[in-house]
């Protein structure tokens, strides 16, 4: 049986919930009706939030699966932490935006502008990011496994450690881009421009360089076991301690 203080800070706890849960509906509803552009931590999941200009917003921690962003305007908005799993972000304005550690599985992306936007830690699993621009973009350490990046432009990205196998980077612009250590296994890079790149230390194991080109790449201690070079430029690339398509190391 319960003594009348134990029923007393249990009542005190209910309330104290209850007007959480309030105020957390009317951060909701202030949100949607376009009195704030923050709503930190909130539950919107599927909402239509098409054209709307969120520039600057926090929505960090938020619930955003299947929302629609659609052509939105989050330039500089915080989204660090926050569920965007298969979100509609097609044709939207990410310049400079917050998406550290933001779950973007499954996501649209395609010709979005996320140029100097920051994924680092974000999981962006299978998106379609076809036609998106992701320039001076810091993507270290993200997840990209199976993304559609085909015709992506990713001049001087940060992709240091980020796992790419089996994502599809057709015709992409890779210009001076940091891949240092990343893991890029089976991935089709045909087309591809990497001139300059930084691919030391890279697990390229089984990926696809038709036509691509590798002028200039640093490819020092890179893993090409299996890989498809036969086709791509390597003029002026570094190989030195490279482990070559037929497992050969190079001096």
């Amino acid at each position: 049986m319960k003594t009348p203080r134990a029923v007393w800070i249990a009542a005190i706890a209910l309330a104290a919930f209850a007007a959480a849960d309030v105020r957390a509906q009317d951060g909701v509803a202030a949100f949607l009706a376009g009195q704030t552009n923050d709503c930190p931590g909130c539950n919107l999941m599927g909402a239509n939030l098409k054209r709307r200009n969120l520039a600057g917003a926090n929505l960090s921690g938020a619930n955003l699966e299947e929302v629609s962003f659609h052509r939105a305007n989050l330039r500089g908005a915080n989204l660090s932490g926050a569920n965007l799993a298969y979100a509609n972000l097609n044709r939207a304005d990410l310049i400079s935006a917050n998406l550290v550690n933001a779950d973007l599985t499954g996501a649209m992306l395609f010709a979005a502008d996320a140029s100097a936007a920051t994924f680092a830690g974000a999981n962006l699993s299978e998106a379609q990011m076809g036609n998106v621009r992701l320039i001076r973009a810091n993507l270290e350490g993200a997840i990209l496994i199976k993304a559609d990046l085909g015709g992506s432009r990713l001049n001087d990205a940060k992709l240091a450690r980020a796992t790419l196998s089996g994502a599809d980077m057709r015709g992409s612009t890779l210009f001076r881009a940091d891949l240092r250590d990343a893991v890029a296994e089976t991935v089709y890079f045909a087309e591809a421009n990497l001139r300059g790149a930084d691919l030391r230390g890279a697990n390229l194991r089984g990926s696809n360089f038709e036509q691509a080109d590798l002028g200039a790449a640093d490819l020092r201690g890179a893993n090409l076991v299996d890989a498809y070079v036969t086709t791509a430029s390597l003029q002026d690339a570094v190989l030195t301690g490279a482990r070559m398509p037929d497992n050969t190391v190079h001096p």
